[in-house]
């Protein structure tokens, strides 16, 4: 019967070499400085276990019964580690032996780092498009100014009278706008929120959230206090703006407001006095 020859080789990390006087029937000691090389050889009768691994693939033959990886071909390719507390860690001593990521080389350190990935791997992955509409490019888009109307209304030719309401209203549609953010098209919906009335004669804009209805449900309005010969009612609003991507998804809010101004046609403030008159007389005298 033939028989395979194993040679395991043990690193024991020691203090102290030790004594010349240790001997044993299978173990030969030569002593290099602190350090003990020890082999020990066992000749194992294993021709029937030849004969069956011969036969198998050679990934096959590296399995032993538990499922653990056997040792690799080559017999110098393994030690033993040893340390001062006895215990037994394994490690790759030659280059013949099978890279092995759990198996430390002799005297080297583990890494913990993983392997660096691949840059071809990242060149490949294209990057996201971030799709925005900052304030100033909202405060920039082609707003259409609110539409309002004055009562009595200037473009008849009307005029108005002074200590009287001056009626004012204003539409507050949304509006929506289409433009182009990097190549991708994209609408602008704008909302009207605030309405600031001008009425020409000097005074504080008047300021409201109330776009007014006309006459009777009018609800913004404004007295002259004295005659103007002519004079213009302006509406500056101010709105706020979603945008929308490639006609779907959510409305996404944007930062900042807009403003459109917009002009009446002008018109007289008139003083009107009021005196009693005799009315017609009726009857016989």
């Amino acid at each position: 019967m033939s028989s395979t020859l194993m040679s395991l080789v043990l690193v024991l990390a020691a203090a102290t070499a030790p004594s010349s006087d240790d001997d044993g029937p299978k173990a030969a000691a030569q002593a290099t400085g602190s350090t003990v090389v020890v082999e020990i050889q066992e000749v194992v009768d294993q021709q029937d276990a030849v004969d069956e691994i011969a036969d198998e693939e050679p990934a096959a033959a590296g399995t032993g019964g538990n499922g653990d990886s056997a040792a690799p071909a080559s017999p110098e390719a393994v030690a033993a580690s040893v340390s001062g507390d006895g215990s037994v860690i394994a490690c790759q001593m030659t280059p013949e032996a099978p890279e092995n990521p759990f198996v430390q080389a002799c005297g080297g350190e583990v890494s913990d780092e993983e392997a660096p990935e691949d840059p071809e791997e990242e060149a490949d992955e294209p990057e996201p498009v971030i799709i925005t509409v900052s304030a100033s490019d909202f405060a920039e888009l082609p707003l259409a100014p609110a539409e309002f109307g004055v009562q009595p209304d200037p473009a008849d030719g009307a005029w108005t009278v002074v200590n009287m309401d001056t009626i004012a209203y204003a539409s507050d549609d949304p509006q929506v706008v289409s433009t182009q953010v990097l190549g991708f098209p994209v609408a602008v919906r704008a909302t009207p929120v605030e309405f600031a009335w001008d009425f020409g004669d000097g005074s504080d804009p008047l300021v409201t959230t109330d776009p007014g209805a006309p006459y009777p449900d009018h609800t913004v309005a404004y007295a002259y206090t004295e005659p103007v010969e002519e004079v213009t009612v302006s509406l500056t609003t101010t709105w706020v703006g979603e945008f929308q991507v490639g006609g779907q998804g959510p409305w996404i809010p944007i930062a900042g407001t807009a403003q459109t101004s917009s002009e009446s046609a002008a018109f007289e403030v008139v003083e009107v006095t009021t005196r009693l008159v005799p009315g017609p007389r009726t009857g016989s005298s």
